[in-house]
């Protein structure tokens, strides 16, 4: 598994569409730094800064960006037609698949360092302030934690759209619109059963109105989404097993030709 780590960062490095992830980091701080503008009374310090851009993460980007990035990393192998060659290793299409699933939790992980620091960038540029250094390392806590969870949310819509070679963009829309639900959610009382702002419990979020969350139950429900995850993991087919099959009937089928050729001739 560690191989497979390693050789899945390295394809990560040439995919252009890691950029996304830093465009939607950045989108989202320049944002919240226009609300900071609107909002007349509000303390401009970091602490508040950063737990708008942990609000505007989950609600408006993040869920459709890790979907759409880890659906790329997937879809790849089928659109460079390279899971013929998994077959010669060999290297099922599960333990390829959970490769490409780590991978992508440590990228949002990564992604949640690079948010931090264009905030911190953005406050000290904006005069607001930094506060002290156990400030800074609760707000970098913080965005990791619930990226993190945010990741284990959209993780079974990942799984299920993995089946299908170009089914990923389908769950990048789901995944919008299941990100913007959460602010409903959050804001109603209900964000400790769904999976989006689940999150929010685990890094004692604290929310203009003064919302309480109860942490069992946050762990309860992002433990229901990895749950759902490996048991769709386990359930679908083996893809190295579909693709050899495939193999041999295109193999079959062009000897069928080469024969009706050549009794022609």
């Amino acid at each position: 598994m560690v191989n497979i780590l390693k050789t899945e960062i390295i394809k990560l490095k040439r995919y252009s569409i890691i950029w996304v992830g830093f465009a939607a980091a950045l989108l989202v701080v320049l944002l919240t730094r226009f609300m900071a503008t609107a909002e007349d009374g509000t303390a401009r310090n970091l602490e508040n800064f950063s737990n708008t851009v942990i609000w505007n993460n989950f609600s408006l980007l993040f869920p459709a960006t890790i979907t759409l990035i880890a659906g790329y990393m997937i879809s790849r192998e089928y659109t460079e037609d390279t899971l013929k060659n998994i077959l010669t290793i060999p290297l099922s299409f599960r333990r390829l698949l959970v490769g490409k699933l780590i991978t992508a939790g440590l990228l949002a992980l990564f992604l949640a360092v690079v948010t931090f620091v264009l905030s911190l960038v953005i406050v000290l540029i904006s005069g607001f302030q930094a506060g002290s250094a156990a400030v800074m390392v609760k707000s970098l806590i913080q965005m990791m934690v619930m990226n993190l969870c945010i990741y284990l949310a959209v993780l079974p819509i990942i799984v299920l759209t993995s089946r299908n070679p170009n089914g990923f963009m389908a769950g990048v829309g789901f995944a919008f619109f299941y990100g913007f639900i959460g602010i409903f959610a959050g804001g109603h009382g209900l964000g400790d059963l769904y999976p989006i702002t689940a999150g929010l419990g685990l890094i004692h979020y604290q929310a203009e109105g003064g919302s309480d969350y109860n942490v069992a139950a946050c762990v309860i429900t992002l433990v229901i989404m990895v749950i759902v995850s490996v048991l769709l993991i386990v359930g679908m087919g083996d893809r190295v097993k579909e693709a050899r099959r495939t193999e041999r009937k295109k193999g079959q089928t062009s000897d069928g030709k080469k024969k009706k050729q050549t009794s022609r001739r």
